[in-house]
């Protein structure tokens, strides 16, 4: 990650929020918020539904992604740190126009295979489907 670039959330938080729950089941909910730099409780209250804030959701992608963790379907820290490598020098903007193009191009790769898009292909979608024609600054 380049040091004066915005961090663009790049996950939905439904997604998100389940990679995480799986990552910190192994842990306590102390140890885990410690390793993010979270509070407990506003590690348990994400967990438990509440909407993160833009800072707090990228303290909770960048612990995801360094998770050297393989998990199967799909290896969701991988692709954040993936998509975080391949936008490092782009813009905002950019960086969601790459992620909806990503999503498209996994729909049409299942699709062509004549298999329905698993959900989280679904998850991603649906993401930069509905981010179309917001500014940067409405995303977070």
């Amino acid at each position: 990650m380049s040091g004066g670039r915005r961090n663009v959330p790049t996950l939905p938080v439904p997604l998100l929020r389940d990679a995480v729950a799986r990552e910190t089941a192994r842990l306590s909910l102390r140890q885990a918020a410690a390793q993010i730099s979270l509070s407990p409780n506003g590690l348990r209250n994400f967990l438990n539904g509440s909407a993160p804030r833009s800072a707090t959701r990228a303290k909770l992608e960048r612990w995801l992604s360094n998770q050297q963790r393989v998990t199967r379907p799909p290896n969701i820290g991988q692709l954040v740190r993936l998509l975080d490598e391949l936008s490092g020098d782009l813009s905002p903007q950019q960086t969601m126009r790459l992620g909806r193009e990503i999503a498209g191009l996994l729909a049409a790769a299942y699709e062509t295979r004549r298999l329905s898009p698993p959900r989280w292909v679904q998850q991603f979608l649906q993401q930069y489907r509905a981010r179309r024609g917001k500014t940067a600054s409405e995303v977070a």
